[in-house]
């Protein structure tokens, strides 16, 4: 299991651009790399994977949930007055070695993180082997 988020500010990503969650709250078995922003699986099994982003306001976020290579999950939203959060969650078979991780999707997507309500984050959870 991992759980893992941004700390304050506005963060800004290109299409095919990793998002790495630097700040790591739980990281049971070491799977998830704070430098690299990627997952990968020490145990073959079904995981569930969850992210919850802001898009800035007035701008466009769209971010997917990979899984080697391959999108698991695609979320888009651009929010016109207000900061309004975005969760999507994907599951998958992920073999030993296996890798997932969020990375951007349109020209730019900007998102927001505010520390004190727990804005942004990117989680896993091995739910059966």
């Amino acid at each position: 299991m991992f759980h893992t988020r941004h700390l304050d500010g506005q963060y800004t990503y290109t299409a095919n651009q990793d998002v790495v969650f630097k700040t790591v709250l739980a990281n049971e078995g070491g799977g998830y790399d704070p430098n690299t922003g990627r997952f990968t699986s020490s145990v073959a099994g079904v995981y569930m994977f969850t992210v919850q982003y802001c898009p800035t306001s007035r701008k466009y976020a769209s971010l997917d949930i990979v899984h080697d290579g391959k999108s698991l999950q695609r979320s888009f939203h651009y929010e016109v007055d207000e900061v309004v959060c975005v969760g999507m969650q994907a599951f998958a078979k992920v073999a030993i070695g296996g890798k997932v991780w969020v990375r951007g999707v349109h020209v730019t997507s900007d998102i927001y993180s505010y520390e004190s309500y727990r804005w942004s984050s990117f989680a896993g959870l091995l739910i059966r082997v």
